[in-house]
């Protein structure tokens, strides 16, 4: 089987799709789809993120045992607007993203990422005068993405536990990891949060230096990367045909979200990202 060509789907479409009464697309017309509409993460503008994560949509193919459409998404709560709108069969999430998609999409989590845990940092500028965090309400903030775990709600909620009011906090999305970490090189913001696996690979490729930035906060561990998941009314056979496949999954696949390993959703715990959620006050059963 063979995988085609990648689509964009803005974050916009997909909320005017979810508006649309009684429209639906391919995806939830046949249990057992001629092509499966596959999401893929936000590629920190990444120009070959597509192309990094064709071995991925090349195993959902074979597994599944038809053609593989890739669809890069705007964001990780466009994902969950395509989920909602039964515009992807299968997609890969982050974490925090997926427990908010089962309070308000039909989805299902088939197979869970594991690795060395990771975690976020906050940095900020030497010349900010940034101590501890407490002191980042005084300065500005470049977030990730609106779903990202490592760079949004774990950031805010290690900000939150600070003293920070995160409504008068000037702050901003940035988009990407590495455009949150240049906006703190560049003097955009004076602070950032970068996920820890990624920042060594920024600094490596010459992103940003070690003398442009400080590491003032560091979070738990996260033991999650990223999970594999698909909509309920996918045919049973195709996810656990899928979920097999990603137990098995070689080595490029696993190198592809750095993972050792994946495992049966239903191994995986999901308190650290359910108390996140809560903490936070963030609605499971409703994204805006």
């Amino acid at each position: 089987m063979k995988s085609t060509g990648p689509t964009l789907l803005a974050a916009g479409v997909l909320s005017a799709v979810t508006l649309l009464s009684g429209c639906t697309s391919g995806a939830s017309a046949d249990d057992n789809p001629d092509v499966i509409e596959f999401g893929v993460p936000p590629g920190e503008a990444d120009p070959e993120m597509l192309e990094k994560m064709q071995p991925t949509a090349d195993l959902v193919s074979e597994a599944a045992g038809v053609d593989v459409n890739v669809t890069k998404t705007s964001d990780y709560l466009a994902i969950v607007e395509a989920m909602r709108s039964d515009l992807l069969d299968v997609a890969m999430f982050s974490p925090m993203p997926t427990v908010i998609a089962q309070g308000v999409a039909d989805i299902e989590p088939l197979a869970v990422a594991l690795g060395a845990p990771y975690s976020t940092y906050i940095i900020c500028s030497p010349d900010a005068g940034v101590d501890d965090l407490a002191d980042v309400q005084d300065h500005s903030m470049a977030f990730v993405d609106p779903g990202s775990t490592s760079g949004n709600y774990i950031p805010r909620l290690m900000l939150t536990q600070a003293g920070v009011d995160l409504e008068a906090l000037e702050s901003t999305f940035a988009g990407g990891h590495d455009v949150a970490a240049l906006s703190v090189k560049q003097g955009s913001t004076d602070c950032a949060a970068v996920a820890s696996m990624l920042l060594p690979d920024l600094v490596s490729s010459g992103t940003i230096a070690e003398s442009d930035y400080e590491i003032v906060a560091e979070s738990d561990p996260l033991p999650i990367s990223m999970v594999v998941i698909a909509r309920e009314g996918l045919s049973q056979d195709i996810k656990d045909q899928i979920t097999e496949a990603f137990l098995d999954a070689p080595q490029e696949v696993l190198d592809t979200v750095g993972a050792t390993e994946f495992v049966p959703a239903e191994d995986a715990d999901w308190t650290i990202f359910e108390e996140a959620a809560k903490e936070l006050g963030v609605e499971l059963d409703e994204v805006e």
